[in-house]
């Protein structure tokens, strides 16, 4: 899939990238954002997807990521979770701290799960549903057998899962999405939380780790009605709002079908999941708007280099 190729259009990428202008880059395209990465598509590297890791502390801090990150891959898959292979691809810069690229095959679009709920009839989200869940299980099922103090844990939304067959059968699903390595030992987590609010404005940084929100926020995927209920929230995002209430009665029946791997929970409830969604999205929503702040700040104001890239205006 990569080779030296790879490196050599990354680190030219590097050399030409303003990432508070990161499309205004010849030919590159932002597929996705999150909020220390981005999913570029380079032009010199056809079918191809790259996510590009920024902000580490430095060059040991990203060794030590690629480390984890290779590690999540291989406790995904000895529980049964299939990934989509990725290259681990670590870019030095000059005077600054490297980035990590996530180098992928790009799946078609018309596999990724929230096509599917978007496209697709309600038996084929349900089945599509079922398929994700089960995945949850499995790391449930692991982690509940090890005996070393660790847990595996996955953002499940359907826009992180590409099925690779016909809508009203999907096939396995394959996750995306590993840039953050969901891993706790004895209750701590592996990943660099400091690594995690380094996006956050400086002024309310101090605010999220006194109240260790980062932490929380990772802590919501070790629980699998949680990740059920963050599932369900996103087809709002994907304006499928409509087959929530079904979703959510057949999701109902797959937990207490499966109490004895995964525990009695409550049943979650449609206005749920609804007030889940939007106090998440508020919530990103402020997160933005503080970070494009920031960015002005520093880039206009300090003329000081900005390493992140941020969407433009999120429809949510």
């Amino acid at each position: 899939m990569t080779g030296p190729n790879v490196l050599a259009e990354l680190s030219a990428i590097e050399e030409q990238l303003d990432p508070a202008n990161a499309e205004g880059t010849a030919g590159l395209r932002v597929l996705a954002y999150g909020e220390v990465s981005a999913c570029l598509k380079v032009p010199g590297l056809p079918g191809l997807v790259c996510k590009r890791m920024s902000g580490f502390a430095s060059a040991e801090a990203a060794g030590s990521y690629v480390e984890l990150v290779q590690r999540y891959i291989d406790h995904l898959a000895s529980a049964g979770i299939a990934v989509v292979p990725t290259e681990i691809v670590t870019v030095n810069r000059p005077g600054r701290t490297p980035v990590v690229y996530l180098v992928q095959q790009e799946a078609p679009a018309h596999t990724l799960g929230h096509r599917h709920l978007v496209n697709g009839d309600e038996a084929s989200t349900l089945d599509i549903v079922d398929r994700v869940l089960q995945q949850v299980l499995a790391l449930a099922r692991a982690n509940r057998a090890r005996t070393d103090g660790l847990e595996v844990a996955i953002d499940a939304q359907l826009a992180n899962w590409s099925l690779n067959t016909d809508v009203l059968r999907p096939g396995e699903p394959v996750l995306l999405d590993i840039g953050t390595p969901f891993m706790r030992h004895d209750g701590a987590h592996l990943i660099d939380i400091t690594w995690l609010e380094r996006p956050i404005p400086p002024v309310v940084r101090a605010y999220y780790r006194r109240q260790g929100l980062v932490g929380a926020y990772l802590d919501d995927y070790f629980n699998p009605r949680t990740v059920a209920v963050d599932l369900l929230g996103n087809f709002h995002k994907e304006g499928r709002a409509d087959r929530i209430p079904v979703a959510v009665e057949h999701v109902n029946t797959w937990f207490a079908d499966h109490a004895d791997d995964l525990g009695p929970h409550p049943a979650i409830t449609p206005e749920e999941v609804d007030t889940y969604y939007r106090r998440d999205a508020d919530q990103l929503e402020l997160y933005l708007r503080l970070r494009r702040a920031d960015r002005f700040v520093r880039t206009k104001m300090l003329r000081r280099p900005y390493d992140f890239v941020l969407p433009g205006p999120v429809q949510r």
